[in-house]
């Protein structure tokens, strides 16, 4: 059985109708959890790289090759203090190729009338 694995590019946005923990300290055990589950991410390569915007509350990632299995498995975990938007992504070498050969075969097909 074959397993298709590729590489999505995502947003991420905090869940802000959440109000934070008004205690300090549970409010530090929660950050301390997501950072932890960050960290897991980019050691499995799962996530290849994450970055925050400067507001704090959104950033991006970009995934390792990873199944859609997996994937969702991993936001699960986020559910529900995070949201996610994602695409699946191509090579852009490759997306280039395949954009030549359907000019290619266009062009072919229009040949002019003797």
């Amino acid at each position: 059985m074959r397993i298709d694995m590729t590489t999505y590019f995502g947003l991420w946005k905090l869940n802000t109708t959440i109000p934070p923990p008004t205690d300090p300290k549970a409010g530090l055990q929660l950050i301390l959890g997501f950072q932890a589950m960050l960290r897991q991410d980019l050691q499995s390569g799962d996530i290849k790289e994450a970055y925050s915007f400067l507001e704090g509350n959104a950033g991006y990632f970009l995934t390792g090759d990873i199944t859609e299995e997996k994937l969702h498995a991993d936001f699960l975990k986020w559910s529900p203090y995070v949201t996610f938007e994602l695409h699946r992504t191509v090579p852009l070498l490759k997306s280039t190729e395949e954009s030549v050969n359907v000019w290619r075969a266009r062009a072919s097909a229009m040949t002019i009338p003797a």
